[in-house]
């Protein structure tokens, strides 16, 4: 968004100022005083003037001629000559520093900062502040100079000589009173114009920070907007409080907080019967692990009986080795006699033999059975378990929900 407002500057600043004519005003005492100086130098009036006084003088007016256009009678005018610009340069500056408060969008600035800047351009402050002190400086150096140039040797013996040395050096102070003289009058001369000048240029000032206070916040306006924002926002909270005073509100809560208690009671069943199923899976667990313990006790038991029978079955099968050797060494002295004995021995040891194998099997096949009914009774036990599990898990899940 820019500002495009009708600043009004050019018609306040706009006059007929000649920069040139405030220079030479400037200029025209302090010159006819110095061409005043020059002439009573050459005797047309009757006023004494040394050579160096008129040179001292001569470079005091110069450094003047230096100091002028830093002056504030001189900037003022030039900165009336420069309406257009300051036209344009302020209007850069109020869309530079725009700030928008509500509906309403000005800049953000203040006209005294800008005039300030943009018036640093024209002369140099630091010039102007020392200007009405060097100058009264200067004429107080050059008297001592004028002095110091006069100041005869006093070598003389002679009466006569040394008065008119005396008379010399009083006509040489004379004359150098007036660079002091001079000196003062331009610090004078100067103070007068640069009050003047400020004078001038504060009205200028005055002037556009009227035209254009319609482009700028001030203090009063924020201030006022402030204040409005605060009773909006006590208005907007005050229709809050009665809403949350009125009976609905009121009645709204109060229902809301029921069932907040409502719910939580809920919840507090349903912990307390979570925790007494989550109590009974334990114990089934526990069963579970005792069953479990039992089974493999049982299968111990078995295992230990199977080597048992191992055993004992490779003890047969050693005495029948030992029969067999003792066999085939009864075999070598064989006769009819001895191999009836034999064939009897051989009879009763394979029905020994066969009576022991018979109930090895018997032994074993018991033990298979009752280790197949309690693996089936373990089995059936632990998918009990399981099913009850499960089903405990479920209504923990729905409880969950």
């Amino acid at each position: 968004m820019t500002l495009n407002a009708d600043l009004k500057i050019s018609q306040n600043l706009q006059s007929n100022c000649n920069t040139n004519s405030k220079f030479v005003t400037l200029l025209t005492v302090p010159v006819l005083l110095y061409l005043l100086v020059i002439l009573c130098f050459i005797g047309v009036f009757p006023l004494k003037f040394e050579i160096h006084s008129i040179i001292l003088i001569g470079f005091i007016l110069l450094i003047y001629l230096f100091f002028v256009k830093h002056n504030a009678f001189y900037v003022a005018c030039k900165f009336k000559t420069l309406y257009h610009d300051v036209d344009v340069n302020l209007k850069e500056y109020a869309n530079k520093n725009q700030l928008t408060i509500g509906d309403t969008t000005k800049a953000n600035g203040d006209v005294d900062d800008f005039l300030q800047d943009y018036t640093s351009n024209l002369r140099n402050s630091n010039f102007s502040s020392i200007a009405s002190g060097i100058f009264p400086t200067l004429g107080i150096l050059g008297t001592f100079i004028s002095i110091a140039i006069s100041m005869p040797d006093f070598s003389s013996g002679a009466t006569n000589a040394l008065e008119s040395e005396i008379t010399k050096l009083l006509g040489g102070v004379g004359t150098a009173f007036y660079v002091s003289i001079y000196g003062i009058f331009l610090s004078i001369w100067w103070t007068f114009f640069e009050k003047f000048g400020m004078s001038k240029f504060q009205q200028l000032s005055y002037k556009i920070k009227e035209d254009t206070k319609s482009l700028f916040w001030t203090k009063l306006d924020i201030e006022s907007i402030h204040l409005k924002s605060n009773l909006d926002n006590f208005t907007k909270m005050r229709e809050i409080f009665s809403e949350l005073t009125s009976s609905n509100i009121l009645e709204s809560i109060n229902s809301s907080i029921e069932k907040r208690f409502q719910n939580l009671e809920n919840l507090l069943e349903k912990e307390i019967l979570l925790t007494s199923k989550i109590d009974s899976n334990i114990e089934n667990n526990e069963r579970l692990v005792v069953a479990l313990n039992s089974v493999s006790n049982s299968i111990s038991n078995i295992i230990s009986n199977f080597e048992k029978q191992k055993d004992r079955y490779t003890y047969v099968t050693e005495e029948l080795n030992l029969n067999i050797i003792k066999l085939n060494t009864h075999m070598s002295n064989l006769s009819s006699e001895n191999l009836k004995a034999i064939y009897s021995n051989i009879i009763k040891s394979i029905e020994t033999m066969k009576a022991d194998m018979e109930k090895i099997e018997w032994k074993f096949t018991q033990g298979l059975e009752s280790y197949d009914n309690k693996i089936k009774n373990s089995l059936e036990l632990i998918d009990a378990e399981t099913s009850k599990i499960i089903l405990d898990l479920t209504e923990f899940k729905e409880l969950s929900k």
